[in-house]
């Protein structure tokens, strides 16, 4: 990393210093605002002609979708939940809550994010499109403020 993606490596070094300090959450949002949307299989492991593969057993799970990390959630009333949440009547949706109180009636596979100036509410279906959506936001000048 350190030689074919520095500015992550840089990044990801500054966030190391401060795992478990009070301004955590601070710098990580920070760092990440600089990190290019690379994985390192593009960035490193498609350049390297020094990479190894051990052999291992573990469970893995990428979580670059919202269904993955769903799995890592709170079951509640067969939902899965983070957050201040309160669902009735609703099944299969994976809600992230934040502060305010997220409060779902009577619906069905639909994925809520609460990211603070943001709330996104997609059918679960589409949560492979998400970067559409994104790149489609990008070109709305108005509403380049909460990307």
């Amino acid at each position: 990393m350190e030689r074919y993606l520095p500015k992550m490596y840089k990044s990801i070094t500054e966030i190391y210093k401060y795992i478990g300090e009070e301004k955590e959450n601070e710098v990580i949002k920070e760092q990440y605002e600089i990190i290019d949307g690379i994985s390192v299989d593009f960035g490193i492991m498609q350049k390297t002609r020094k990479a190894y593969v051990i052999k291992c057993e573990f469970t893995w799970d990428d979580i670059g979708t919202f269904a993955a990390l769903s799995r890592f959630l709170s079951n509640y009333r067969g939902n899965n939940i983070s957050g201040n949440v309160y669902l009735e009547g609703s099944e299969n949706c994976s809600v992230f809550g934040d502060k305010k109180l997220i409060i779902g009636f009577g619906v069905k596979d639909l994925v809520v994010v609460d990211a603070g100036d943001v709330i996104l509410v997609m059918d679960k279906s589409k949560d492979q499109e998400i970067k559409y959506l994104l790149n489609g936001l990008k070109d709305q000048k108005e509403l380049e403020k909460f990307l």
